[in-house]
């Protein structure tokens, strides 16, 4: 999901966490070992933290994913999904073992007659999906049949579909069953006449072959019910060169409020209403703060080792960065590996922050540079940048 520029967008250079009632996202279908004589009175907090609901069966408690159609709430049981759904199958895909696949797009042309509301996005997927991004564009762009088909041949890639629609739902990290949800009233507003489109990056590290595909599903309200229009944004490091055999940390500081501001053309003043950090399996910590105004150093999100688990974050209120400079974010890494590890799909890394706000257009920042700032205490080798530079993609919707 590496920063690009779009032709005809504002670019412009620039030198809090307190969750919701509900956990918004459903987990992959992972299940843990039953605990012996254990309830989930004394699991729960634990299957919360995993991503995971917790119950109870003969054999003890039990952290597992929720089926499809519900959520994980934050008491760790599984509610089902409000809203009008809206499901697509797409086609299956197989890889075989040790296969990576990319430069492949899908697509889902609605034939909606009039806009809608969506609250909630599920993904439920089998393909050995490692990650996938997913907007909405007029069915006028980017035509052809719908399925599976290369990304180049439409000149498709994620930030032109953004800037010819909006963001609709980003993946995290290999989860197999996953629910981007937002709270009561805040919804992503999808015109008529839409299609739905998403890059695919299938990784099968199994030692056998697989076949399976993508259902994706979205969640309406009526508009009478709508009281937060959203819009996405991104934040990314990156200028990732993990060393060797060692553990380090990359923060980057983004003052970014004054340059989206003059874009927008309007004060710097998002209401966070879902956050979503993407990173890979060398991961071992990733932190967003506010940077300045009088929520500065306010957690927005903090998580520790990456375990292909959902990730997302519902804030319901949202977040007030009214006044806010930006933002801080820092992800940390143990390479365990004898060579570096830059920024990219796997073996390499990423260290990225999605999000969904009441605020005019999509905006995004990204560290290009950084440089070295030493060691801790604890040994962790620091690299730190506050070249932020930012971009702004007015809603052509």
């Amino acid at each position: 999901m590496r920063f690009a520029l779009v032709a005809a967008l504002v670019c412009l250079a620039a030198s809090g966490c307190h969750s919701g009632t509900d956990k918004p996202s459903s987990s992959s279908a992972t299940t843990s070992p039953p605990v012996t004589g254990a309830t989930c009175a004394s699991l729960s907090a634990e299957c919360e933290v995993s991503g995971l609901a917790c119950v109870e069966g003969d054999g003890g408690a039990v952290c597992q994913g929720c089926p499809p159609g519900s959520y994980i709430s934050d008491t760790a049981t599984c509610v089902p999904i409000a809203g009008t759904p809206l499901s697509h199958v797409f086609p299956d895909q197989t890889t075989t073992a040790g296969q990576e696949v990319s430069g492949l797009c899908r697509s889902w042309t609605l034939d909606n007659a009039s806009d809608f509301w969506v609250n909630s996005v599920e993904l439920v997927q089998d393909e050995l999906s490692h990650h996938s991004n997913w907007t909405y564009v007029p069915d006028t762009e980017f035509t052809g049949p719908d399925g599976i088909w290369e990304c180049a041949s439409r000149s498709y890639e994620l930030w032109t579909g953004v800037g010819a629609g909006g963001l609709l739902y980003s993946q995290s990290t290999q989860a197999t069953h996953e629910v981007q949800r937002f709270g009561t009233g805040a919804a992503l507003h999808i015109p008529a006449h839409v299609r739905i489109i998403s890059d695919i990056h299938l990784l099968n590290s199994s030692a056998s072959s697989n076949t399976g595909h993508a259902t994706l599903t979205v969640y309406s309200i009526p508009e009478e019910q709508v009281t937060a229009r959203l819009v996405g944004f991104h934040v990314e490091y990156d200028a990732l060169t993990i060393p060797p055999l060692a553990t380090s940390s990359f923060t980057g500081t983004c003052a970014l409020a004054s340059s989206i501001a003059q874009a927008q053309g309007a004060p710097f003043a998002p209401q966070v209403h879902y956050l979503l950090p993407h990173t890979h399996s060398l991961a071992t910590g990733f932190y967003a703060n506010v940077l300045g105004g009088p929520s500065d150093g306010q957690s927005l999100i903090n998580l520790g080792t990456y375990n292909g688990e959902a990730h997302g974050k519902l804030y319901d209120p949202p977040i007030d960065m009214t006044g806010a400079q930006g933002v801080t974010f820092a992800c940390q890494y143990t390479n365990t590996l004898t060579y570096a590890v830059g920024w990219g799909n796997p073996p390499d890394e990423m260290c990225e922050l999605f999000g969904f706000a009441e605020t005019p257009d999509f905006f995004q920042a990204h560290i290009p540079t950084g440089v070295a700032a030493g060691t801790s205490d604890a040994g962790v080798q620091l690299f730190t940048s506050s070249n932020c530079e930012t971009e702004v993609i007015p809603a052509p919707m």
